[in-house]
């Protein structure tokens, strides 16, 4: 199955009155990048979910957003730290003693509570309560790139269809090129021919240089090796969409390798009706090329 890199997916999970939501959303990349974002209860699980994600998605730029919800009291644990809660007392009480203020300790200890670092919510967890939020996440996250993938093998369905109609378009220019390919020559030579008769009127032409002109000609303008390999490569462009996975890097080498071809064919047979043609095979090469920068 042929994959574009373009995808996205999202799954939401209800347990233990816990809330989980993982989207999944894929871009084109030469490689694969995974960027992750979530709250940091869950960075022991990060390795954990990079390798889940690897084992499905294998190239482009991947960003996952996990969102987390919980009505749990055992997910929050609020502490303070005591040190400073006492430091904190102890000049807040001079400073009332030193000018005389009026306060309760209630006063005090609600200032206390609102400077930072104080009380804090204490978001680490044991490695039980790990387990049981890497169960509820991965399964959310599982789901998610299912349908992450489901999307991206849809589009790429698409874009194989398309490559192929591309391909086949291209076969076709070439089998014109093919066609024409004798004509160079011989359209050389009633040039050179012509030339030679202008130029020499009334002197005789060596048959012999003439011919060996021609012939050295054809030989520097044969484009029978490129036409052949280029034959060649739209012959493997359908083999390999038929492969599947990921083959979009062999697609992009495969697209570089006709483009090639076809800039060679064009400037070794200066002929016009075949220009033309190349002109368009170019083109339709060039599709390919763009749309296999979007397959996996």
């Amino acid at each position: 199955m042929i994959r574009s890199m373009t995808g996205y997916g999202k799954a939401e999970k209800q347990a233990n009155e816990r809330s989980f939501a993982v989207e999944i959303r894929g871009v084109n990349n030469k490689y694969c990048e995974f960027h992750i974002r979530m709250p940091r209860i869950f960075n022991p699980l990060d390795d954990r979910l990079r390798k889940l994600l690897g084992e499905r998605i294998l190239r482009g730029r991947v960003d996952v957003s996990v969102n987390f919800r919980t009505n749990s009291a055992k997910d929050i644990q609020i502490v303070y730290n005591p040190a400073l809660a006492r430091s904190y007392h102890a000049v807040l009480t001079e400073i009332s003693r030193k000018f005389n203020l009026r306060g309760h300790d209630g006063d005090i200890l609600g200032l206390i509570a609102r400077f930072p670092d104080v009380v804090e919510i204490d978001r680490e967890l044991g490695d039980a309560a790990l387990e049981g939020l890497w169960a509820d996440l991965s399964e959310a996250a599982a789901a998610a790139v299912s349908r992450f993938l489901a999307m991206r093998e849809a589009e790429g369905a698409a874009l194989a269809a398309n490559i192929r109609e591309k391909g086949q378009k291209a076969g076709q220019l070439l089998s014109a090129i093919e066609e024409q390919a004798p004509a160079v020559t011989e359209n050389y030579r009633k040039k050179l021919k012509k030339r030679m008769d202008e130029a020499m009127a009334d002197i005789a032409v060596d048959e012999y240089r003439f011919l060996n002109e021609v012939a050295h000609f054809a030989d520097k303008a044969s484009i029978d090796e490129e036409i052949v390999r280029l034959k060649s490569h739209l012959a493997q462009l359908p083999h390999i969409l038929d492969e599947g996975g990921a083959v979009g890097r062999k697609l992009d080498f495969l697209a570089q390798e006709m483009a090639r071809e076809a800039n060679t064919i064009g400037s070794k047979a200066n002929f016009a009706d075949i220009t033309k043609i190349v002109i368009e095979l170019k083109s339709e090469i060039e599709k390919i090329r763009e749309q296999v920068q979007n397959i996996e």
